[in-house]
């Protein structure tokens, strides 16, 4: 009971900064998210462009950003991005002195890694839908847009959900590197919180629970979405 205690709200416990912990581990994941998957499939795009330049340079992207581990791209993107910015910056103006924001920072670094990861997703979901389908889509009148979100986009999407709905319990798991760039975090305030109570295995169970938790909520998400696409693509059919 003594344990549980240290779970309340207010001064006597830590369970406020667990909760904006939390919050601020759901935000960078919710945040990350739709970028990641954007980028995914320009990224995508990019690699079966007829353009050697756009081919070769989605091609870099992903082999860069899939080869470094997810710490070291965010500790790129935090110190050198922002150091780059202010060189830009002060081409313009010379006094300039731009700061990045750490939760922004994280929030470019997640994007830049799951997109590379998601562009291989979208690319083998497109390869699984085939050509053929937009070439009878063609056939009926339908220009390219039309083609592409009416009739070829609804069926990678059936094939995306299953890899995309891993690629985001990894992304939940990722956020906690945001911690070593002093974003308060769910993990960040753990780790206050044992420095103050020196109660290691207490509050590392405690998140760990947590995480379970967000997974099997995720879980069932997907699976309700995976239901949705497959009848949404029966009744199509």
């Amino acid at each position: 009971m003594e344990l549980l205690q240290l779970l309340s709200f207010g001064d006597t416990g830590w369970g406020d900064e667990l909760l904006k912990g939390l919050g601020v581990t759901l935000a960078l994941s919710l945040v990350t998210a739709p970028f990641a998957v954007i980028f995914s499939f320009l990224i995508a795009w990019g690699k079966a462009s007829k353009y050697l330049a756009l081919r070769t340079f989605s091609n870099c992207y992903t082999t860069v950003f899939r080869s470094l581990p997810e710490l070291l791209t965010l500790i790129i993107i935090y110190y050198q991005l922002q150091a780059l910015i202010n060189v830009l910056a002060r081409l313009v103006f010379p006094d300039a002195n731009i700061s990045l924001n750490a939760f922004a920072a994280g929030v470019v670094a997640l994007t830049l890694v799951f997109s590379a990861l998601g562009s291989e997703v979208v690319r083998s979901a497109y390869q699984a839908v085939g050509v053929g389908q937009s070439e009878a889509a063609a056939a009926l009148g339908l220009r390219r847009p039309q083609i592409f979100f009416k009739v070829v986009l609804p069926q990678m999407w059936r094939h995306c959900l299953p890899a995309f709905g891993n690629l985001w319990l990894i992304l939940l798991k990722d956020t906690s590197l945001i911690s070593i760039i002093a974003v308060s975090d769910l993990v960040r305030y753990a780790n206050m919180a044992i420095a103050t109570t020196k109660e290691p295995f207490f509050f590392y169970s405690v998140l760990a629970v947590i995480y379970v938790s967000l997974a099997f909520l995720s879980g069932q998400i997907q699976a309700v979405l995976e239901r949705r696409a497959s009848a949404t693509y029966r009744g199509g059919l």
